[in-house]
């Protein structure tokens, strides 16, 4: 009886400590892309006609140390609140060491760069991005320092909170400067969050889902019916999705022909095993059941990402 209750116990307090582990968000800390290309980190290419622009963080932390002091501090600052938290740098240095040298300078061109990002944050996995940007102005022996820090939700880069200020006329380190104000600062900014975490874990975390069709496919989503119901392709779409979100909670992006979007679809935050459910895995059953209903082979799509499924009809 006494090794029964004993592993009663046992069992009790591993639920307690999963529960407690998975009651704060996990983060990872940024710099923000306007730092970015204000340093030069930014790489530039031309698609189809726009202008986008890849981070090259690697180079960023070999070249600016101070900016890896900076994102440390800061990381130090969430750590000292019992937030968890993936580090950017030693995610860097492991994709590297796995061959994703495309995360410095990729020379495999655009959508190797685009891709490698993505993969960085489906190996993270964060909760929350945290965006940091900051300017130096020297005066004489002291230093002016603004610095903005912006919280975004990882999955849907919805922002959930920011603080900014200035630290005027210090001759602190720029890193202990920055740690100083953001720890006296941030304790509206690290309640949001928290908040806005919660909310997930209680109403489902957002997700997008997007159906696109092959030209060979041959299929209009808004004018072709499935069975005898009348329903479009797009219909039966936007039934599965909501009857299995959480709280029926989903809304219509784009709808064209050859292309349907669902927005900030809630997907449950856990599955029975208390484990996070990720959005590709949700996603597959609306895939299935698509397949089913109307026979056509449907592939994972490009450009997918954490928070982001796409599927081709084909």
């Amino acid at each position: 009886m006494k090794r029964i209750f004993s592993l009663f116990l046992l069992l009790t307090f591993a639920v307690v400590m999963k529960a407690q582990q998975a009651a704060m968000p996990t983060i990872i800390v940024f710099p923000a892309d306007s730092w970015m290309n204000d340093h030069g980190f930014m790489k530039t290419f031309n698609n189809q006609g726009e202008t986008e622009y890849i981070p090259k963080y690697n180079e960023a932390f070999v070249n600016t140390r101070e900016m890896g002091s900076v994102i440390q501090s800061v990381q130090k600052v969430f750590e000292e609140r019992k937030f968890e938290h993936e580090d950017l740098q030693s995610i860097l240095k492991d994709m590297k060491r796995e061959r994703a040298e495309e995360l410095a300078n990729a020379a495999d061109g655009y959508e190797a760069e685009k891709n490698a990002m993505d993969e960085l944050m489906q190996q993270a996995r964060p909760d929350i991005r945290v965006d940091v940007d900051y300017a130096v102005q020297m005066v004489g022996p002291r230093k002016n320092i603004s610095y903005t820090i912006k919280a975004v939700d990882a999955y849907t880069y919805e922002q959930v909170s920011s603080v900014e200020g200035t630290i005027s006329m210090t001759m602190d380190p720029t890193d202990l400067a920055l740690r100083k104000a953001v720890a006296g600062n941030c304790d509206d900014l690290c309640d949001r969050i928290i908040e806005y975490y919660k909310d997930l874990r209680d109403n489902g975390r957002k997700i997008v889902v997007v159906f696109r069709s092959a030209p060979s496919a041959g299929i209009n989503f808004i004018k072709d019916e499935i069975g005898d119901d009348g329903d479009t392709y797009d219909e039966f779409l936007y039934s599965w999705v909501k009857k299995h979100a959480v709280n029926r909670a989903c809304k219509i992006g784009r709808k064209t022909a050859d292309t349907v979007e669902f927005k900030a679809v809630r997907i449950p935050f856990f599955d029975e095993n208390g484990e996070p459910i990720e959005a590709e895995e949700w996603a597959k059953g609306v895939r299935k059941a698509f397949k089913a209903e109307t026979g056509f082979k449907v592939s994972k799509g490009q450009g997918n990402r954490l928070g982001r499924v796409n599927f081709l009809v084909e």
